[in-house]
């Protein structure tokens, strides 16, 4: 057997619209300006779609924020969809982490101190338009504190021209035409959406099925003001 030894292939958004209208019974010779300008927005609808159905692994970045003494909030970057584990390093030779763990605004709401400072041991994440993170308590001025956390990010616009490509991994690409055929099917053949859709929640669910990381199940006591924390 005699294989091409390559893995480069990695379609163009505009094959992967092409491939989509085709599962909706439209041949790419049919297709004008207005049909390229509803799929670019059904793909950008689709990723806000997928990042509010899990943690997108691709996405997930570590950013870091060194704490200021008595400042307890700040900025997040406003492409923050979710912040996971967070912990704080102090020290420089050696360096020490230690995890801090969430709260939600009611907890934090109900702290009766929110002014002195110490060591932080909690964050809250402030899901605002533009997003800020508050650690409690305010860092103290005994050594440097530096934020470190895993947050997963938006994923990168779809657009069109060019021959750019989605921003999906590979093991996504048949997920993401399934997905964008079912809701252009809304649009230009809502007679196939009941089939487009089963094929769609498939095609994700077998992706998503890989799109995770294995460890250890681990049980922490008291942990219950948390159960509902945003993150």
């Amino acid at each position: 057997m005699t294989s091409t030894g390559t893995y480069a292939w990695s379609p163009a958004l505009a094959d992967i619209i092409i491939a989509a209208y085709g599962r909706c019974q439209i041949r790419r010779m049919a297709l004008t300006t207005d049909h390229l300008a509803d799929a670019a927005m059904a793909c950008n609808l689709l990723q806000v779609d997928w990042e509010n159905e899990q943690i997108n692994l691709w996405t997930v970045e570590l950013a870091t924020t060194v704490l200021t003494p008595g400042v307890a909030t700040y900025d997040v970057d406003p492409t923050t969809v979710m912040i996971m584990a967070t912990y704080i390093s102090t020290g420089t030779d050696p360096v020490k982490d230690r995890i801090i763990t969430a709260t939600d605004r009611d907890t934090y709401a109900a702290f009766p101190d929110k002014e002195t400072t110490g060591k932080p041991t909690t964050y809250w994440f402030n899901h605002l338009i533009a997003p800020t993170i508050t650690v409690w308590q305010p860092p103290d001025d005994d050594e440097v504190y530096t934020l470190h956390y895993y947050r997963a990010r938006q994923i990168q616009d779809a657009s069109v021209p060019d021959g750019l490509t989605p921003e999906i991994p590979h093991r996504f690409i048949e997920a993401y035409t399934a997905a964008l055929a079912f809701k252009l099917a809304e649009i230009y053949n809502p007679g196939r959406m009941e089939e487009l859709s089963v094929r769609a929640k498939e095609s994700f669910q077998r992706a998503a099925q890989r799109d995770i990381e294995k460890g250890p199940i681990r049980i922490y006591p008291a942990m219950s003001i948390y159960t509902n924390a945003v993150y």
